[in-house]
Protein backbone atom coordinates (compact mmCIF):
# COMPACT_ATOMS: atom_id res chain seq x y z
CA UNK A 1 0.00 0.00 0.00
CA UNK A 2 2.68 2.52 1.07
CA UNK A 3 4.51 1.58 -2.45
CA UNK A 4 1.42 1.87 -4.36
CA UNK A 5 1.02 5.62 -2.99
CA UNK A 6 4.18 6.72 -3.65
CA UNK A 7 4.23 5.76 -7.26
CA UNK A 8 0.81 7.41 -7.33
CA UNK A 9 2.20 10.55 -5.86
CA UNK A 10 4.83 10.43 -8.43
CA UNK A 11 2.46 10.05 -11.02
CA UNK A 12 0.92 12.67 -10.33
CA UNK A 13 3.65 15.27 -9.72
CA UNK A 14 5.95 13.88 -11.92
CA UNK A 15 6.45 17.69 -13.38
CA UNK A 16 7.37 18.93 -10.18
CA UNK A 17 8.89 16.20 -7.96
CA UNK A 18 12.25 15.64 -9.99
CA UNK A 19 15.92 15.42 -8.51
CA UNK A 20 18.38 16.65 -11.30
CA UNK A 21 21.18 13.72 -11.34
CA UNK A 22 23.51 16.18 -13.27
CA UNK A 23 24.10 18.70 -10.30
CA UNK A 24 26.70 18.47 -7.50
CA UNK A 25 25.32 15.71 -5.20
CA UNK A 26 23.30 17.22 -1.83
CA UNK A 27 21.84 14.88 0.43
CA UNK A 28 21.00 14.32 4.32
CA UNK A 29 23.65 12.18 7.00
CA UNK A 30 21.96 9.71 8.13
CA UNK A 31 24.22 7.69 10.13
CA UNK A 32 27.82 8.45 11.04
CA UNK A 33 30.10 6.49 13.45
CA UNK A 34 33.69 6.07 13.95
CA UNK A 35 35.58 3.08 12.80
CA UNK A 36 39.29 1.95 14.07
CA UNK A 37 40.03 0.67 10.94
CA UNK A 38 38.23 2.95 8.70
CA UNK A 39 38.30 6.11 10.46
CA UNK A 40 34.95 8.14 10.17
CA UNK A 41 31.98 6.01 8.38
CA UNK A 42 29.31 7.86 6.98
CA UNK A 43 26.16 6.94 5.50
CA UNK A 44 24.54 9.83 3.17
CA UNK A 45 21.39 9.31 1.42
CA UNK A 46 21.49 11.41 -1.98
CA UNK A 47 18.08 13.28 -2.52
CA UNK A 48 19.74 15.08 -5.69
CA UNK A 49 22.36 15.44 -7.85
CA UNK A 50 25.28 12.65 -8.29
CA UNK A 51 28.12 12.07 -6.45
CA UNK A 52 31.24 10.52 -7.20
CA UNK A 53 34.86 9.75 -6.11
CA UNK A 54 36.84 12.31 -5.00
CA UNK A 55 34.25 14.74 -4.49
CA UNK A 56 34.71 17.41 -1.82
CA UNK A 57 32.90 16.58 1.15
CA UNK A 58 31.04 20.28 2.44
CA UNK A 59 28.66 19.65 4.82
CA UNK A 60 27.55 23.26 7.20
CA UNK A 61 29.77 25.52 4.84
CA UNK A 62 32.77 23.33 5.68
CA UNK A 63 35.43 20.92 4.06
CA UNK A 64 35.15 17.72 5.75
CA UNK A 65 37.44 15.58 3.24
CA UNK A 66 36.85 14.22 0.30
CA UNK A 67 35.59 10.80 -1.48
CA UNK A 68 37.79 8.46 -1.40
CA UNK A 69 35.34 5.61 -1.28
CA UNK A 70 31.61 4.52 -1.48
CA UNK A 71 29.97 1.36 -1.00
CA UNK A 72 26.26 0.55 -1.08
CA UNK A 73 23.81 -1.19 0.90
CA UNK A 74 25.34 -4.56 0.49
CA UNK A 75 29.14 -3.42 0.70
CA UNK A 76 29.35 -3.13 -3.05
CA UNK A 77 32.04 -0.32 -4.23
CA UNK A 78 30.78 2.15 -5.97
CA UNK A 79 31.95 4.96 -8.60
CA UNK A 80 28.69 7.27 -8.38
CA UNK A 81 25.63 7.42 -6.03
CA UNK A 82 22.74 8.84 -8.01
CA UNK A 83 19.22 10.58 -6.49
CA UNK A 84 17.36 8.51 -3.99
CA UNK A 85 20.94 6.30 -3.34
CA UNK A 86 22.04 5.54 0.42
CA UNK A 87 25.81 5.86 -0.01
CA UNK A 88 28.52 4.75 2.74
CA UNK A 89 31.05 7.31 2.58
CA UNK A 90 34.92 6.71 3.51
CA UNK A 91 37.30 10.37 3.33
CA UNK A 92 35.75 12.33 6.07
CA UNK A 93 38.24 13.66 8.35
CA UNK A 94 35.86 13.90 11.33
CA UNK A 95 31.95 12.15 11.22
CA UNK A 96 29.43 15.16 11.28
CA UNK A 97 25.64 14.57 13.19
CA UNK A 98 23.18 12.97 12.22
CA UNK A 99 20.62 14.93 10.03
CA UNK A 100 23.71 17.54 8.46
CA UNK A 101 23.10 17.76 4.88
CA UNK A 102 26.12 17.26 2.43
CA UNK A 103 26.24 20.22 -0.52
CA UNK A 104 28.81 19.01 -2.78
CA UNK A 105 27.84 22.20 -4.55
CA UNK A 106 28.52 24.61 -2.02
CA UNK A 107 32.35 23.71 -2.27
CA UNK A 108 33.51 27.41 -3.93
CA UNK A 109 32.28 29.06 -1.21
CA UNK A 110 33.73 26.96 1.92
CA UNK A 111 36.22 26.69 4.21
CA UNK A 112 38.55 23.93 5.13
CA UNK A 113 37.51 22.27 8.23
CA UNK A 114 39.19 23.25 11.44
CA UNK A 115 40.27 19.80 12.68
CA UNK A 116 42.11 20.57 15.93
CA UNK A 117 39.00 22.85 17.04
CA UNK A 118 36.48 19.80 16.18
CA UNK A 119 38.33 17.37 18.01
CA UNK A 120 38.97 19.33 21.02
CA UNK A 121 34.92 20.19 20.95
CA UNK A 122 34.55 16.30 20.20
CA UNK A 123 36.91 15.41 23.46
CA UNK A 124 35.36 17.89 25.38
CA UNK A 125 31.72 16.55 24.49
CA UNK A 126 32.93 13.37 25.67
CA UNK A 127 34.25 14.16 28.66
CA UNK A 128 30.99 16.14 30.05
CA UNK A 129 28.67 12.84 28.83
CA UNK A 130 30.95 10.76 30.71
CA UNK A 131 30.12 12.20 33.90
CA UNK A 132 27.81 11.08 36.28
CA UNK A 133 26.29 14.66 37.04
CA UNK A 134 26.47 17.85 35.04
CA UNK A 135 27.24 21.69 35.86
CA UNK A 136 24.53 23.83 34.40
CA UNK A 137 25.71 27.06 33.08
CA UNK A 138 25.38 28.56 36.01
CA UNK A 139 27.70 26.40 37.42
CA UNK A 140 25.31 24.83 39.79
CA UNK A 141 24.88 20.92 39.65
CA UNK A 142 22.03 19.34 38.46
CA UNK A 143 21.29 15.55 38.30
CA UNK A 144 21.32 13.86 34.19
CA UNK A 145 19.81 11.24 32.85
CA UNK A 146 22.07 10.25 30.07
CA UNK A 147 20.19 8.50 27.01
CA UNK A 148 21.24 6.91 23.49
CA UNK A 149 18.69 6.90 20.93
CA UNK A 150 18.27 5.11 17.49
CA UNK A 151 14.64 5.36 15.18
CA UNK A 152 13.88 4.11 12.43
CA UNK A 153 13.54 7.25 10.31
CA UNK A 154 15.42 10.77 9.93
CA UNK A 155 11.84 12.67 11.15
CA UNK A 156 10.93 10.26 13.96
CA UNK A 157 14.67 11.20 15.63
CA UNK A 158 14.42 14.48 15.11
CA UNK A 159 10.57 14.56 17.02
CA UNK A 160 12.11 12.71 19.93
CA UNK A 161 14.93 15.21 20.29
CA UNK A 162 13.75 18.21 19.76
CA UNK A 163 10.62 17.40 22.33
CA UNK A 164 13.55 16.08 24.36
CA UNK A 165 15.27 19.45 24.20
CA UNK A 166 11.82 21.10 25.36
CA UNK A 167 12.24 19.50 28.69
CA UNK A 168 13.55 22.09 31.04
CA UNK A 169 14.34 22.16 34.92
CA UNK A 170 16.76 23.37 37.68
CA UNK A 171 17.38 20.03 39.01
CA UNK A 172 17.01 17.25 36.07
CA UNK A 173 17.79 17.22 33.06
CA UNK A 174 18.04 14.49 29.82
CA UNK A 175 20.76 14.58 27.94
CA UNK A 176 21.21 12.71 24.41
CA UNK A 177 24.86 11.41 24.19
CA UNK A 178 24.21 9.41 21.24
CA UNK A 179 21.90 8.97 18.54
CA UNK A 180 21.60 7.23 14.71
CA UNK A 181 19.35 5.35 12.75
CA UNK A 182 18.95 1.89 12.38
CA UNK A 183 19.05 -1.01 14.93
CA UNK A 184 21.30 -0.77 18.34
CA UNK A 185 24.68 -1.49 17.46
CA UNK A 186 27.85 -2.46 19.94
CA UNK A 187 29.45 1.42 19.52
CA UNK A 188 25.51 1.91 20.73
CA UNK A 189 26.06 0.16 23.87
CA UNK A 190 29.85 0.97 24.65
CA UNK A 191 28.35 4.76 24.69
CA UNK A 192 25.92 3.23 27.15
CA UNK A 193 27.73 1.95 29.64
CA UNK A 194 30.59 4.89 29.38
CA UNK A 195 28.05 7.35 30.16
CA UNK A 196 25.88 5.18 32.08
CA UNK A 197 22.90 5.86 30.05
CA UNK A 198 19.67 4.08 29.02
CA UNK A 199 19.10 2.62 25.45
CA UNK A 200 15.88 3.57 23.82
CA UNK A 201 15.08 2.02 20.15
CA UNK A 202 12.10 3.76 18.14
CA UNK A 203 10.48 1.06 15.94
CA UNK A 204 14.14 -0.84 15.79
CA UNK A 205 15.29 -3.82 17.20
CA UNK A 206 18.84 -4.59 18.58
CA UNK A 207 21.83 -6.63 16.24
CA UNK A 208 22.64 -9.77 18.07
CA UNK A 209 26.49 -8.87 19.43
CA UNK A 210 24.84 -5.64 20.55
CA UNK A 211 22.18 -7.36 22.67
CA UNK A 212 24.46 -9.99 23.82
CA UNK A 213 26.48 -6.99 25.42
CA UNK A 214 23.12 -5.26 26.72
CA UNK A 215 22.69 -8.61 28.89
CA UNK A 216 26.47 -8.80 29.78
CA UNK A 217 26.68 -4.92 31.37
CA UNK A 218 23.20 -5.34 32.43
CA UNK A 219 22.71 -2.03 30.29
CA UNK A 220 18.70 -0.66 30.05
CA UNK A 221 17.32 -0.93 26.93
CA UNK A 222 14.00 0.47 26.08
CA UNK A 223 12.02 -0.41 22.90
CA UNK A 224 8.84 2.21 21.80
CA UNK A 225 6.68 2.70 18.84
CA UNK A 226 5.00 5.78 19.93
CA UNK A 227 6.78 9.40 21.20
CA UNK A 228 4.67 10.21 23.81
CA UNK A 229 5.04 7.17 25.39
CA UNK A 230 9.01 7.59 25.11
CA UNK A 231 8.55 10.94 26.87
CA UNK A 232 6.32 10.09 29.68
CA UNK A 233 9.29 7.58 30.78
CA UNK A 234 11.52 9.94 30.42
CA UNK A 235 9.56 12.39 32.57
CA UNK A 236 9.15 9.45 35.25
CA UNK A 237 12.71 8.70 35.61
CA UNK A 238 13.56 12.28 35.69
CA UNK A 239 10.66 12.56 38.46
CA UNK A 240 12.76 9.77 40.44
CA UNK A 241 15.99 11.87 40.61
CA UNK A 242 14.43 14.77 42.15
CA UNK A 243 15.47 14.79 45.96
CA UNK A 244 12.28 15.15 48.31
CA UNK A 245 11.60 18.52 49.44
CA UNK A 246 11.65 18.68 53.27
CA UNK A 247 9.02 20.51 55.14
CA UNK A 248 9.97 21.91 58.70
CA UNK A 249 7.74 22.35 61.74
CA UNK A 250 8.81 24.25 64.38
CA UNK A 251 7.14 23.15 67.35
CA UNK A 252 8.11 25.28 70.63
CA UNK A 253 11.08 26.32 72.66
CA UNK A 254 12.40 25.12 76.38
CA UNK A 255 14.74 26.51 78.37
CA UNK A 256 16.87 23.94 80.17
CA UNK A 257 16.40 24.42 84.67
CA UNK A 258 18.51 21.36 85.69
CA UNK A 259 20.33 18.18 84.67
CA UNK A 260 19.07 15.07 86.17
CA UNK A 261 20.95 11.68 84.55
CA UNK A 262 23.71 12.05 82.30
CA UNK A 263 24.63 8.30 80.14
CA UNK A 264 27.04 8.23 77.32
CA UNK A 265 24.46 9.21 74.51
CA UNK A 266 21.68 10.76 76.35
CA UNK A 267 20.93 12.92 79.46
CA UNK A 268 17.79 13.54 81.26
CA UNK A 269 17.02 17.05 82.11
CA UNK A 270 14.12 19.54 83.13
CA UNK A 271 13.12 22.45 82.51
CA UNK A 272 10.02 25.42 81.53
CA UNK A 273 8.55 25.38 77.62
CA UNK A 274 8.89 28.89 77.14
CA UNK A 275 6.65 29.05 73.83
CA UNK A 276 4.62 26.19 71.78
CA UNK A 277 4.55 22.90 73.11
CA UNK A 278 7.25 20.07 72.95
CA UNK A 279 6.05 16.56 71.58
CA UNK A 280 7.43 13.02 71.62
CA UNK A 281 9.99 12.06 69.00
CA UNK A 282 10.13 15.52 67.49
CA UNK A 283 13.78 16.57 66.77
CA UNK A 284 15.48 19.31 68.96
CA UNK A 285 17.99 22.36 67.84
CA UNK A 286 20.64 23.26 70.81
CA UNK A 287 21.11 26.60 71.64
CA UNK A 288 23.87 28.29 74.06
CA UNK A 289 24.26 31.94 73.78
CA UNK A 290 22.01 32.90 70.98
CA UNK A 291 24.18 30.08 68.99
CA UNK A 292 23.32 26.33 67.47
CA UNK A 293 26.05 24.26 69.04
CA UNK A 294 24.27 20.75 68.29
CA UNK A 295 21.25 18.76 67.68
CA UNK A 296 19.88 15.84 69.23
CA UNK A 297 16.25 14.02 69.81
CA UNK A 298 13.31 14.11 72.30
CA UNK A 299 13.14 10.77 72.92
CA UNK A 300 10.81 10.64 76.21
CA UNK A 301 8.84 13.67 77.84
CA UNK A 302 7.15 12.96 81.31
CA UNK A 303 4.75 16.25 83.24
CA UNK A 304 3.61 15.22 86.81
CA UNK A 305 5.94 12.13 87.00
CA UNK A 306 3.69 10.60 83.91
CA UNK A 307 5.22 9.62 80.58
CA UNK A 308 3.40 12.03 77.71
CA UNK A 309 3.49 12.95 74.08
CA UNK A 310 2.80 16.46 74.98
CA UNK A 311 3.60 19.67 77.35
CA UNK A 312 1.93 22.91 76.26
CA UNK A 313 3.30 26.24 76.73
CA UNK A 314 4.11 27.19 80.48
CA UNK A 315 4.44 23.91 81.88
CA UNK A 316 7.42 22.25 83.88
CA UNK A 317 8.38 18.75 82.46
CA UNK A 318 11.60 16.46 82.28
CA UNK A 319 12.73 14.78 78.99
CA UNK A 320 15.47 12.51 77.86
CA UNK A 321 17.37 14.05 75.37
CA UNK A 322 19.12 11.62 72.90
CA UNK A 323 22.72 13.11 71.22
CA UNK A 324 26.22 13.01 71.73
CA UNK A 325 26.30 17.00 72.78
CA UNK A 326 26.30 17.19 77.10
CA UNK A 327 23.68 20.05 77.99
CA UNK A 328 23.90 22.54 80.61
CA UNK A 329 21.88 24.86 82.55
CA UNK A 330 20.47 27.74 80.45
CA UNK A 331 21.07 25.81 77.25
CA UNK A 332 17.72 26.80 74.93
CA UNK A 333 16.05 23.62 72.85
CA UNK A 334 14.31 23.87 69.95
CA UNK A 335 11.84 21.23 69.17
CA UNK A 336 10.94 20.58 65.53
CA UNK A 337 9.70 18.21 63.04
CA UNK A 338 10.87 17.75 59.89
CA UNK A 339 8.63 15.76 56.75
CA UNK A 340 9.67 15.00 53.04
CA UNK A 341 7.90 15.62 50.64
CA UNK A 342 7.83 14.92 47.13
CA UNK A 343 8.18 17.20 44.32
CA UNK A 344 6.39 17.34 41.31
CA UNK A 345 8.52 17.41 37.98
CA UNK A 346 7.19 21.20 37.18
CA UNK A 347 8.90 21.18 33.42
CA UNK A 348 10.06 24.81 32.52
Amino acid sequence: KTLDALLLVADLYKDTIKANPLRPAAGTVIEARVDKGEGAVVTILVQTGTLRINDPLVVNGEIYGKVRAMKNYKGENLKIAPPSCPVRILGFKVAPAVGDVLDVGGADTAEEIDLKEKRTRATGAERRVAATSSETEEGEQKKILNLVIKADTLGSLEAIIGSLDKIKHDEVGARVVGKGLGNITADDVAKAVTTHGIIFGFNVASAPIAQNMIQDKNIQFLQFSVIYNLLDFVKAELKKMLNPEKIVTELGKLRVAALFRTEKNSMVVGGRVESGKLQKDAKLRVKRGGETIGAGKLAQLQSGKQNVNEVPEGSECGLQFEGKLKLEVGDVLEAYKEEEKEKKLVLG
